[in-house]
């Protein structure tokens, strides 16, 4: 007779040898395969990732369990939460027909409880979601076909395997429903059981055998599988996400210059040279295709696409596993230069760093520091990089700015603004004017300095600037791989400030007060900073600036990626354009956390584009489409790429703002 505890009566001496050897088999190469995956990881250089363990686990409880980041994509997000919601709960379920098989009959005590009877009711509801995500992810994949995805077929053993299991276990209490031995409360199975009406107690009986070992069959088998493919993800998800990088989104490691000798090598040049949880990062990809959807270098036909990128490492370092571990407990470092063996050049110096894949990947994993150490390889230990490159390190190394003009010059600008020099200032100001290298010898940029000045002293704050004594923070340097060159900079722009005892800054430039705020930090520079539009809407917030002349202009604004989506700047430049009468603003379609890179960051600025479209015209095509060719920016970078993009595409009356000449504009003289 079929009765609650089956699996004892029904295995019998033979049937619970073969699931005896069965689990050992299954959960035996699991182990081995999760050991040399361990292994594997740790070869990878040491990070401290094991620091601010609050902090961390409510991370993962806020993206990992609460999936935050699925539902910006909502279709992919709701199949997405059905599945993996449903799975947690089926687990147990599971586990307990494990535990009946390895112990004849055993179940678990929580089942027979009020708690568990509510548990199993859930369960039942939550296999049926199951299903239902599935369906809704087999149409994407077989009719919808997103760009952004990559099809498998691995991907379609996945979700058969998945929805076997699913179907097993309701196919199994749809049987001991069917012979009156089950709840019938159970709503999904029930109406499984419907199926089975009328058959005998031996034919319900082997129907719910044959179920039990299909469910487990599957699941040693799907078990086993998960190591080798991107569903990897299932056992490294929660972890990956749990050691996710908690410091600034733009702020890079600081290499130690300090102690190196002839055996140091310098960014990543194999495999080997990644950190353990830059090994885990790619573990964990799922080839979603998020990170390419907006990348510039993707949407312009680049070489560079994130995923494809971390894909190609993840399998140069499978198929080193062997070599690489050799004995068990044995363990080397990798010989295969990953550029050019692995990875084009073209791929590593397209990335703009615009980190559009990392805020786009719901498993934190990391691009940005990757591209950026191997950059470092290229250039401090073999000399390879872009000839354009060598210009603008030769600028910043020898005239402390890319554009190689004189340091004479830099407050050239200022001429007759009567505003004083940090260095006879006395400490006699509350913020110091960081006007940065574009700010001081791009014309746009210059007018734009004049500009903050214009709007600083109607409001009566006290600043002063550096002139000649200020230098190039070396964001380009550091994002193109010349550590030593930016730690060089930092280090004497950070000596300079606190001789001046500079205690707040204020820079119109997002690539500047990135540096200063996440990274001088490193060198001793620890400075309040804050952006141009920041401060100047704090001073219209209190009155201190009145913004009352009319201009009349219709605007599409465009979010840059070091003050929008790497530091959550987006509000201020909006909330000043609004206040400026006149003055109507569109949004494009692809704005604030979304908005495309304009293709000047990493410092791609200095380098020639000479593959796929220009990341500058595409992305000005895209404010176009708001129905005017007028654009207002917050940063020069951007104000130079798509002023230059109304030109090449024939708008050559078309102007770039900046926010701060639109203030500016509006104050009465």
């Amino acid at each position: 007779m079929l009765h609650h505890a089956t699996a004892g009566s029904f295995l019998g001496i033979p049937g619970y040898i073969w699931f005896l050897l069965l689990t050992i088999v299954g959960v035996g190469g699991v182990i081995f395969s999760l050991s040399r995956r361990f292994q594997l990881l740790r070869l990878g250089r040491p990070v401290d990732r094991f620091d601010r363990l609050g902090e961390r686990f409510k991370h993962m409880m806020v993206f990992a369990i609460g999936q935050k980041k699925m539902f910006r994509d909502p279709y992919a997000g709701f199949y997405h939460v059905l599945i993996f919601y449903g799975f947690l709960v089926v687990s147990l379920r599971t586990v307990s027909m494990v535990v009946e098989g390895l112990f004849r009959g055993w179940e678990l005590p929580l089942l027979r409880t009020s708690l568990g009877h509510a548990y199993l009711f859930s369960k039942d509801i939550f296999e049926l979601l199951v299903l239902v995500g599935l369906a809704f992810a087999a149409y994407r994949r077989a009719v919808q076909k997103p760009f952004r995805l990559l099809l498998s077929g691995q991907a379609w053993l996945v979700i058969g395997l998945i929805g076997t299991l699913m179907i097993t276990d309701l196919g199994s209490e749809g049987a001991r429903i069917a012979a009156g031995m089950s709840a019938s409360w159970l709503p999904v199975s029930t109406l499984v059981s419907k199926l089975f009406a009328g058959m005998s107690t031996a034919t319900l009986q082997a129907i719910y055998s044959g179920m039990w070992w299909i469910h487990l069959i599957t699941l040693y088998a799907f078990a086993n599988e998960l190591p080798y493919g991107k569903h990897f993800h299932v056992y490294t998800a929660l972890f990956n996400v749990f050691f996710a990088n908690l410091d600034a989104p733009g702020k890079l490691p600081t290499m130690d210059l300090e102690n190196i000798d002839e055996d140091t090598r310098f960014g990543i040049a194999t495999v080997t040279d990644l950190t353990w949880k830059q090994m885990l990062d790619l573990y964990t990809c799922t080839e979603c295709g998020r990170c390419r959807e907006l990348c510039p270098t993707t949407l312009t036909n680049k070489p560079l696409q994130p995923v494809m990128f971390t894909r190609t490492v993840r399998d140069e370092l499978y198929h080193e596993q062997k070599d690489l571990l050799g004995s068990p407990g044995d363990g080397k470092a990798s010989e295969v230069e990953l550029v050019p063996a692995v990875v084009d050049p073209d791929v590593v110096w397209a990335c703009t760093t615009c980190r559009w894949c990392e805020e786009a990947c719901p498993l934190d994993i990391s691009y940005v520091d990757k591209i950026v150490e191997i950059r470092r390889n290229l250039v401090l230990d073999k000399a390879e990089f872009p000839e354009e490159a060598q210009i603008a390190f030769r600028g910043m190394e020898v005239n402390g700015n890319p554009w190689q003009l004189a340091p004479e010059t830099r407050a050239d600008w200022a001429e007759g603004l009567d505003i004083p020099l940090a260095g006879e200032a006395g400490g006699d100001f509350e913020y110091l004017f960081w006007v940065g290298c574009a700010g001081s010898y791009d014309d746009a940029g210059k007018k734009v300095s004049q500009a903050m000045a214009k709007v600083l002293g109607a409001a009566g704050v006290k600043f002063a600037i550096l002139g000649p004594e200020e230098m190039c923070t070396g964001d380009s340097a550091r994002r193109m791989g010349n550590e030593y060159l930016f730690q060089v900079l930092a280090q004497q722009n950070v000596e300079t400030m606190n001789g001046h005892g500079v205690k707040k800054i204020v820079t119109n430039c997002p690539h500047c007060f990135n540096t200063l705020a996440n990274e001088y930090p490193d060198f001793g520079g620890n400075y309040e900073v804050v952006h141009g539009t920041q401060l100047v809407a704090d001073l219209v917030r209190s009155g201190r600036v009145k913004l009352t002349k009319s201009v009349q202009a219709e605007l599409a604004y465009h979010d840059p990626c070091y003050l929008g989506r790497t530091n959550g700047e987006f509000d201020a430049p909006r909330f000043l354009l609004n206040a400026v009468p006149g003055l109507k603003v569109r949004e494009a379609e692809l704005s604030k956390e979304k908005a495309m890179c304009c293709g000047a960051g990493g410092g791609r600025m200095w380098l020639e584009e000479k593959l796929g479209e220009r990341i500058n015209q595409v992305r000005y095509t895209q404010l176009k489409e708001t129905g005017t060719a007028e654009m207002c920016v917050a940063c020069p970078f951007c104000n130079v790429m798509l002023a230059n993009a109304q030109q090449e595409l024939g708008d050559e009356e078309a102007r770039t703002h900046d926010v701060i000449e639109l203030v500016a504009e509006a104050i009465e003289a």
